[in-house]
């Protein structure tokens, strides 16, 4: 058997290349030092984003056949409105006509007031479709879930309540299971707790935040409601090999059926849209996932462009070395397998160290990662994220080997055992095609970087129709069973305001329905103008309701007309007051105030559509995000539109906790029972809005200042590794009268052309990747030529600042020591 084919040969043969790699490797332990740092800050960054992305963006959600979980969102066509919640008479259509729909849910959130046992608290409550809970396809810790026969009129009051709140509010007492609890004043009875980590998962325009701290079962018949109250949000789970495609076509027949049949659905254009749950939670953070991952990877490369030149300069000063070897029969693959050993030997290396940069960076971002982000609490470094983290080291060990065995393969042993330079001209072009390329991705990520620097600059002037600074809020929710009516609400309301008023240092207060910026559900309605054609296209406005004080309160700007009045009430005809926004598109170029419109107010828990003459014009209040106007706001006085719950809003010189102390003193006197939720600043709420821009700008900028760096690094290594091999070359221009300056700007050139060539490719890649950043940019456009021509001048000033201190070694070279070593 010839020597070649016998086998283990190969095996042999790798650990020798394996032995041999270490050993080299040992004798330079600077160079290997560097390699390894390098990689491993480009694998580090990549396994801490990736980690992220796992969790968020691949990871299933945690409920049993997750996949088969999907969204049911109306869409009204007439008003342009899509991701519209659904009435019950909606979702009871939809239910007994569906055929691939296993089971369809809904839930709407809202606050509720636990008494009895310990203090009065206000904590959320989700009110459900008796099988929401077994939509989702989770089962209680202890106890059960809600059965069919108790929801609807006359339903015994039940309730299940979350891990959380059984272990605070109940010690977690097993036998709180049977037992009565009191819930906005009504004895309800525990029939179950969830699992500990059980939250809700749903996106954020949803209005289903994930601390529900209890699941109550509808006692309405909500068929029975009017078909064109929206509030429910609609969760279904298809039947086992229904394909989403085909479910679709049957909602969209649903629809269209339901339009056929139902004037109100006709008059919406009602659609449906069946979206799988799991895409939809990671709708709004999708894009800034992939923007980062996709910075990552381009650290990545540059820190395998880096290592690439060191080992191809290594290559090239080991040149006689491998062409001995070849002379002495080494095979061409042979002396490439061998490269390539040195080279994965480093990326390994390298990815063992930033498996645990990552994992540190990886606590970085959980530790100031935005409330949107939560599901990454969960990212750690599991089994597929270092799977992943290898097969990075891997790719880049090949990546990094590439150049040196491509350098090899270009040239005959003869040649290099006759030559001093042993192709080292051909080299230093490779060298300079890396570098370049270095600088043309690290253009793009700066771009990227200020370009989020930018837009996070234009969020914090951003003005969000309101001022923020010394403005105390808090929320509370009154028990029905004691505050039934209308009247009795505004009794209590109105008499709390004149009290918190009354509190020295206290400038102004007011009271609304739905704070700005806070993610409790919103609540909009369409508007028409008084005597609209019957062509109207339907428009949708935010409904708030207000005591009289709110917009002196918070801030904003009364454009013309006037606030509510205590007058404004059941007594007298209705009112309202609307944003500039909707004055605007309503009665372009006329003054809004006397004109009226048709819009919803609640009566004794009706919802009725009637005239309302508007009073006042208000300046818009960003009430949803700082980056968008959102939709146009109508203010409606609660006098005459009553809510179970409203958001206080206090301007005061007090400090907040002297404040507070004083108002919980206040809401004791009026009703011991009453418990106050959310307190927080104004300001609180204006600092979350901004923090998903600022996380990514963070991050972002990190990663542009890392790619900075290795590119530095790369040039500095260039000119560095160009003046060792060019010393004879100096030495003879100097004796031939070459001046300093004249060495300073020959090595200095070079640097400037690739800097210069990396620096247009890199114009051409931002144009092209920029735009997808677009979603997350807020006052500056993707082709921004400020943060264009800035990125360029950083770029290039670096680069310049890299290579000056070996372009100034080129100038010491003597001439005579230079010519004598020739």
């Amino acid at each position: 058997m010839p020597r070649d084919a016998r086998p283990g040969l190969w095996f042999e043969q790798a650990a020798q290349d394996l032995r041999y790699a270490i050993r080299a490797l040992a004798k330079r332990p600077g160079f290997t030092a560097i390699a390894v740092l390098t990689l491993a800050l480009g694998i580090g960054a990549t396994t801490a984003i990736f980690s992220v992305v796992d969790a968020a963006l691949i990871e299933p959600l945690p409920y049993p056949s997750s996949d088969r979980l999907a969204l049911l969102w109306s869409e009204f066509r007439s008003g342009g409105q899509s991701r519209v919640p659904a009435s019950g008479h909606e979702l009871t259509e939809i239910r007994q006509r569906s055929r691939m729909l296993a089971e369809v849910g809904g839930i709407w959130v809202a606050n509720g007031s636990l008494t009895g046992e310990g203090e009065p608290e206000q904590v959320r409550t989700a009110f459900v479709t008796a099988n929401f809970l077994s939509v989702l396809g989770v089962s209680p810790q202890l106890g059960r879930v809600f059965t069919a026969s108790e929801e609807g009129p006359g339903s015994p009051r039940v309730l299940v309540i979350s891990d959380g709140l059984w272990r605070r509010r109940f010690g977690a007492d097993r036998s709180i299971v049977g037992r009565t609890i009191r819930l906005d004043g009504q004895a309800s009875q525990v029939v179950g707790i969830m699992p500990p980590r059980f939250e809700l998962i749903f996106p954020g325009d949803a209005s289903v935040p994930s601390d529900v701290a209890l699941w109550v079962p509808f006692r309405d018949d909500i068929a029975a409601l009017p078909r064109d109250l929206s509030y429910l949000r609609m969760i279904a789970r298809l039947k086992p090999q229904v394909r989403l495609g085909a479910a679709q076509a049957e909602v969209t027949a649903i629809a269209a059926a339901l339009r056929s049949e139902f004037q109100e659905y006709a008059r919406q254009g009602l659609d449906l849209d069946l979206v799988p749950l799991h895409r939809d939670v990671a709708r709004d953070i999708r894009p800034i996932l992939l923007a980062l991952f996709g910075g990552v990877a381009m650290v990545t490369l540059i820190a395998c462009a880096n290592v690439a030149n060191l080992l191809l300069a290594r290559a090239t000063s080991r040149g006689k070395e491998v062409a001995l070897r070849s002379a002495l029969g080494a095979s061409r693959s042979r002396l490439a397998r061998q490269l390539l050993t040195e080279s994965m030997l480093l990326a390994l290396l390298g990815g063992a160290l930033g498996a645990a940069i990552g994992g540190s960076g990886l606590r970085l971002l959980l530790a100031i990662r935005p409330a949107g982000l939560a599901r990454i609490d969960g990212a750690g470094l599991h089994p597929v994220v270092l799977a992943v983290t290898l097969l990075t080291s891997v790719g880049t060990g090949l990546l990094c080997g590439l150049a040196p065995v491509f350098a090899i393969r270009r040239r005959e042993p003869a040649e290099v055992l006759h030559e001093r330079s042993a192709g080292a001209s051909q080299n230093r072009r490779l060298q300079g095609l890396l570098v370049g390329s270095e600088v043309a991705l690290g253009f793009v990520l700066l771009v990227g970087s200020g370009l989020m620097v930018r837009s996070f600059v234009g969020l914090l002037a951003a003005d969000p129709g309101f001022r923020a600074n010394g403005v105390l809020t808090f929320q509370i929710a009154l028990p029905e069973a004691r505050y039934p009516d209308d009247s009795s609400r505004q009794r209590l309301f109105r008499g709390f305001l004149e009290r918190v008023r009354a509190i020295p240092g206290v400038q102004s207060a007011g009271a609304v329905s739905h704070l700005p910026l806070d993610d409790d559900p919103n609540w909009y309605e369409s508007y028409a103008p008084d005597g609209a054609a019957p062509d109207w296209k339907a428009e949708f406005a935010d409904h708030r309701s207000t005591l009289p004080g709110y917009f002196r309160a918070i801030g904003a700007t009364l454009v013309e007309g006037r606030d509510f009045a205590l007058t404004d009430d059941r007594e007298h005809p209705n009112v309202i007051v609307v944003d500039d926004s909707l004055a605007r598109r309503t009665w372009p170029g006329q003054s809004a105030l006397g004109k009226m419109l048709r819009v919803t107010f609640i009566h004794e828990g009706s919802f009725d559509v009637t005239r309302a003459e508007v009073i006042g014009v208000v300046r818009h209040i960003r009430s949803h995000a700082l980056g968008s106007d959102g939709r146009a706001q109508v203010y409606v006085p609660y006098l005459q539109s009553a809510r179970v719950q409203l958001g206080f809003v206090v301007r005061s010189e007090t400090p907040p906790s002297d404040l507070l102390r004083q108002i919980r003193r206040e809401t004791a006197g009026i009703d011991p029972e009453l418990a106050l939720s959310k307190v927080r600043g104004l300001s609180d709420y204006v600092d979350a809005a901004r923090h998903s821009i600022r996380f990514t700008m963070v991050i972002a900028s990190a990663l542009a200042g890392l790619a900075l760096l290795l590119a530095s690094i790369g040039i500095f290594g260039l000119v560095s590794y160009t003046v060792a091999a060019r010393t004879n070359e100096i030495g003879v221009r100097m004796a031939l009268g070459s001046g300093r300056s004249a060495i300073l700007w020959m090595m200095l050139a070079q640097i400037l052309r690739l800097t210069a060539a990396g620096l247009a490719v890199g114009l051409v890649a931002s144009f092209g990747l920029t735009r997808f950043l677009s979603a997350l940019l807020y006052g500056v456009q993707p082709q921004d030529p400020a943060t264009l021509a800035a990125a360029g001048a950083v770029l290039a000033t670096a680069a310049l600042l890299a290579a000056w201190i070996p372009a100034r070694r080129a100038t010491r070279v003597d001439p005579m020591v230079a010519l004598r070593n020739e």
